[in-house]
């Protein structure tokens, strides 16, 4: 959770604003249609109060905060009802059982991380990407191996990307990265790289930087200049395989090219096709 947690820290917020967040925090109707002017009579404090809350929370108003706010709780109440991320079939399920529960998990998976999408993050991720020379991206064990996809993807717009997998190599990388290049870090805890003691290198990289990881209060967050998450769903231990938190980063990756593609669709449809003609006579488009 990211949202509720910031609500339910109450460290440097006024008695007043205490009690607008916990009103929020309660709240069950529809969120959408809730006014800080309904707020302010529902818990005897001005609407002033809760916009100076959304502001202290980091959001430009009330509105943003409440866009956030159904979000969560959009995405909390759905996860209570699916398939379990982390042991999504039992000893003694059928074939047919299993493939059916890995088949809606991961259907649900790419729904739900589709919920979490902000226009914002994605519209600056997308920005970074089509402007870019080169991509970096930090990965670490298996999550590394989805990002393959990406880059065989990315050369059809002859945009290379490096995937850097070894803790050895980051700090190294870090040396060499220019201004026009793309960082991309992913990671589900979103604490990988602060372990590894790399959160002043990514702080003070030169180019813009992307974060993909769990929905979740983490520091990678605070680290990077764009956000994107994918369903705070499994544990990190106790599970059969990371079959929701893969199948949500290939879906965001898959969106990021996409979309980039889309920036200049007609050039890179050509240079496409262009590409596959030179290195693949046989197949036809």
């Amino acid at each position: 959770m990211i949202v509720l947690d910031k609500l339910q820290n109450t460290e440097n917020l006024s008695p007043n604003e205490i009690t607008v967040a916990n009103y929020l925090i309660q709240y069950e109707g529809d969120i959408l249609q809730l006014s800080a002017s309904d707020i302010s009579k529902a818990t005897y404090t001005s609407a002033s109060t809760t916009i100076r809350l959304a502001k202290k929370l980091g959001y430009d108003g009330w509105l943003s905060l409440r866009s956030a706010i159904f979000t969560e709780k959009n995405y909390l109440y759905k996860s209570d009802h699916l398939i379990d991320a982390n042991f999504p079939f039992s000893y003694g399920d059928s074939i047919q059982t299993i493939a059916s529960h890995i088949e809606q998990l991961e259907s649900n998976v790419i729904h739900e991380t589709a919920q979490l999408l902000h226009h914002d993050e994605l519209s600056k991720s997308v920005m970074f990407l089509s402007s870019c020379s080169r991509v970096y991206i930090f990965a670490m064990s298996n999550t590394a191996s989805i990002t393959h996809d990406f880059q065989y993807k990315m050369r059809f717009l002859f945009k290379p990307v490096t995937i850097i997998t070894n803790r050895d190599d980051f700090s190294f990388i870090f040396q060499t990265i220019k201004k026009d290049d793309c960082c991309i870090f992913i990671s589900y805890s979103g604490e990988t790289f602060q372990d590894l003691d790399l959160t002043p290198l990514i702080i003070n990289c030169p180019c813009p930087t992307i974060s993909i990881t769990g929905y979740h209060d983490n520091r990678l967050v605070s680290c990077t200049k764009a956000h994107l998450y994918i369903p705070d769903k499994e544990k990190r231990y106790a599970k059969i395989a990371p079959f929701a938190s893969n199948q949500a980063i290939h879906y965001l990756l898959d969106v990021l090219y996409a979309c980039v593609f889309s920036k200049n669709y007609e050039i890179n449809l050509q240079k496409r096709k262009d590409y596959i003609q030179k290195t693949d006579k046989k197949e036809v488009l």
